[in-house]
């Protein structure tokens, strides 16, 4: 049969549906739309290349018009109803934890925070647990500590960090921005001239996060005994957030649960500490956002919130050869487009760092003789051995378990063995009168051995003080996983 002229084929509007024509040059590799325009200006067929040509840009015209017509129609519905967004995307229900209620407290004017609590099956002690969630998620991300801590005896508390989850300035904090931005779900809010007086003095970050923590159990968890916990930038929150505490709250805190926790957060220094280098930054995080910030925070905020980008950059964290899934990576796309998104993330780009240091705050917190529970997955990229035993020097009597196979996320990748290690160290802090099942190993090296759901088997090994050799042979678990696999192949 006739085939139809290359120029139409290279647009794939040869036949509905068909694929762009690839050269030889780019075999494999999907065209891009102005590759394709200029392969067919320069093919040479008198007569098809200009009706081609039109054809590309009237396609290109009414897709433009269509786009822009819809993104009006956005735009007219939001400014008549501020919450049609939000309802329109469903991200409310994608924030909410399963197996746990969902409730609001209202901190601060203009500031409303979401956490979800879940409460003890049965009564053993009034005792709270309180999750802090990573960098980039929200209490959904507890979702399996749920049900197994609460069947436990403990009410299951976890808040969504201002700037994550449903934890939002309740309006615009800085209103009149640009356009172009008031049209683009996510970037919407925290652009415009200057702050509205109930939001001059916030700054999403690292300082808010642990006011808020502390707040948060001051006034919303009634029980008597505290442990908190957190991973990743959680766990950072929660050993700062304890080191800064005052009695007689700080009488509360009972223990720290640290499931791979930062040990660093931020990159501009603190005042206190380098006051000539923090001086250089022009910006420290207080809105609206400066114009000069705003092109590179923008380009990395909408390069990094894609399903498809974020689904990739966990898989990297995880060891889990089936990788994350899409239902999370969903759920943090969702969360982004939130019309504060765009601005809280470029202020926690800028918030310079905690007067106090992680290894700081371990010291002090470990002075006061508050029990820790170190919990590390040993294939973590990031956080890898060496940190955990940086943790342990600093707090000599902290419990150190590792967790393997398991990436940075320990609780969302292998939450059984998780659930498993947290339960019987909460007995230990009960007394053995109280105990239950079984304890935790008590000799260095000393394991247990949990199967996952999907079958994987998942062992939790008690660790102390580095040791990288013993015995004259390798210890390989003290170092990261990766090293092992590349010098042994297994």
């Amino acid at each position: 049969p006739p085939q139809p002229p290359s120029s139409l084929m290279a647009l794939g509007l040869a036949f509905p549906g068909g694929a762009p024509a690839r050269s030889s040059a780019t075999a494999g590799t999907q065209a891009t739309k102005p590759a394709l325009a200029r392969d067919v200006l320069r093919r040479r067929h008198p007569t098809h290349r200009w009706p081609a040509a039109g054809v590309l840009i009237g396609v290109t015209a009414f897709r433009t018009f269509h786009h822009r017509r819809r993104r009006r129609q956005a735009r007219t519905k939001l400014l008549a109803n501020p919450g049609a967004a939000l309802a329109g995307n469903d991200r409310e229900t994608l924030m909410k934890s399963e197996g746990a209620e969902s409730l609001t407290w209202h901190w601060r004017e203009g500031i409303t925070v979401h956490y979800a609590k879940s409460k003890p099956k049965r009564a053993v002690s009034d005792t709270a647990i309180v999750l802090m969630h990573g960098f980039g998620v929200a209490s959904f991300h507890y979702e399996a500590q749920f049900a197994a801590l609460s069947d436990a005896g403990y009410t299951v508390y976890a808040p969504d960090n201002i700037g994550a989850g449903l934890s939002w300035p309740d309006r615009d904090p800085a209103p009149g921005g640009p356009p172009e931005l008031q049209e683009t779900p996510g970037t919407e809010w925290g652009f415009g001239n200057s702050p509205e007086p109930s939001y001059e003095d916030l700054v999403v970050g690292e300082r808010l996060w642990v006011k808020q923590v502390t707040a948060f159990i001051e006034q919303c968890v009634t029980e008597k005994s505290v442990y908190l916990g957190g991973n990743s930038l959680g766990g950072f929150l929660a050993v700062v957030a304890t080191a800064l505490m005052e009695e007689p709250l700080a009488k509360r805190i009972k223990g720290l649960v640290l499931i791979n926790p930062t040990p660093f957060w931020g990159w501009i220094p603190s005042k206190a500490k380098n006051p000539d280098l923090h001086g250089v930054f022009p910006w420290k995080g207080r809105l609206p956002v400066p114009d000069f910030v705003r092109p590179l925070a923008l380009l990395w905020y909408n390069t990094l919130r894609s399903p498809s980008s974020i689904e990739y950059l966990l898989n990297l964290v995880t060891s889990n050869p089936s990788g994350v899934g899409s239902k999370l990576p969903g759920r943090i796309a969702a969360m982004a487009r939130h019309p504060a998104g765009a601005a809280a993330f470029a202020q926690i780009l800028c918030t310079p760092q905690s007067e106090l240091s992680f290894g700081e705050a371990l010291e002090q917190v470990a002075d006061r003789g508050v029990p820790m529970l170190l919990l590390y997955g040993r294939e973590d990229p990031w956080i890898v051995p060496y940190w955990a035993s940086r943790a342990v020097a600093c707090a000599p009597g902290a419990d150190y378990f590792q967790v393997s196979p398991s990436g940075h996320c320990p609780h969302f990748e292998t939450p059984k063995a998780v659930n498993e290690a947290v339960t019987r160290w909460l007995q230990c802090r009960r007394g053995e009168d109280d105990s239950e099942g079984e304890s935790l190993p008590e000799e260095l090296g000393g394991c247990f051995a949990v199967t996952e759901s999907d079958g994987r088997v998942v062992t939790v090994t008690r660790r102390g003080a580095p040791e990288p050799v013993r015995n004259g042979a390798i210890e390989w678990d003290e170092l990261p996983g990766w090293l092992q696999r590349t010098v042994t192949g297994k």
